[in-house]
């Protein structure tokens, strides 16, 4: 047996337990930096936090007026930032649940966010057809930079040290050098819904509307590898690696899940995850488990 064989039967296809308590379609689920804890968003407009070792619902976060589409927790677990479709991104204090500030300057739906590593900055991406960052040690609601070189709706946004990268419904991937001040397009030809790092930080994952996630090489541009045999044709679904970097795994709007091997992009595993379609998968940072949620309603621990 090869050792891609191998490794394919470690992968987490086991239901551990299911997180109930949204209403409605669950848009996102996240893992924290460390994997202790998850925070998940929906149509009911609220977040809510949980231990999905244990299956117990934390808290609740209710401030948005709309659907909540995005939310990311800094890395020191402190505060969390979320978006969606009132326009606005809020900044919270985790521990009282209280809304920090809100951050303004989107004109449309927010479909993604993120903080910088030091927590110092929120990064967003909306339908404007704009990336939008904004400063958190700052007692001002407004943007501090906004890039607005794409031709449609940004939907996915991701940060390195120095870099912002983002997918757009125009069919780039555009990454952002802060410290240079240049701008770099990668062209997939297709609408891009959710752009993911490889965790070595070498390759950009990119979950395209023909059904297809591609990889592409960071540095050059190159496309690596193609990934199919899911359906991804009109919803906003996510795409990752698993911690090793040896598996892509993507959800499908039939509510199936698939790992590819990373190299020769066969499908290893697939397995009926919800009864509708995939709209997150978050993997942990260092052991076989991760998080699914759906249109459904449900959000699914698999280890």
């Amino acid at each position: 047996m090869s050792s891609s064989a191998t490794a394919a039967q470690h992968l987490p296809r086991t239901e551990a337990r299911s997180l109930s308590g949204h209403e409605g379609a669950v848009l996102a689920v996240r893992f924290n930096r460390d994997g202790n804890y998850c925070l998940s968003c929906g149509k009911d407009r609220t977040l809510r936090l949980w231990n999905p070792h244990t299956g117990a619902h934390v808290k609740t976060y209710k401030s948005h007026a709309r659907e909540v589409r995005d939310v990311h927790s800094a890395s020191d677990n402190a505060k969390l930032v979320s978006c969606g479709a009132d326009r606005q991104i809020f900044y919270w204090d985790v521990a009282s649940g209280r809304v920090i500030r809100k951050f303004r300057g989107h004109n449309s739906e927010v479909n993604s966010v993120k903080f910088n590593e030091y927590n110092a900055v929120v990064v967003s991406a909306g339908y404007d057809r704009t990336v939008r960052a904004f400063d958190c040690r700052s007692q001002s609601s407004d943007p501090i930079q906004t890039i607005d070189t794409f031709q449609d709706s940004v939907m996915s946004v991701n940060l390195t040290k120095t870099e912002i990268i983002a997918g757009s419904v125009d069919g780039t991937v555009r990454t952002f050098d802060i410290r240079m001040g240049r701008e770099t397009v990668d062209n997939l030809g297709h609408p891009v819904n959710c752009v993911s790092l490889s965790n070595d930080g070498n390759c950009l994952l990119a979950n395209c509307l023909d059904s297809t996630v591609r990889l592409v090489d960071k540095s050059s541009g190159e496309l690596l590898q193609e990934y199919k045999g899911h359906a991804c044709k009109s919803f906003k679904m996510d795409c990752c690696l698993t911690n090793d970097d040896a598996f892509v795994v993507g959800g499908s709007e039939d509510g199936y899940v698939f790992f590819w091997e990373l190299v020769d992009a066969p499908v290893v595993a697939r397995f009926r995850a919800h009864s509708s379609v995939v709209t997150s998968i978050s993997y942990h940072p260092t052991k076989a488990c991760m998080l699914t949620s759906s249109v459904d309603g449900s959000i699914r621990v698999w280890t």
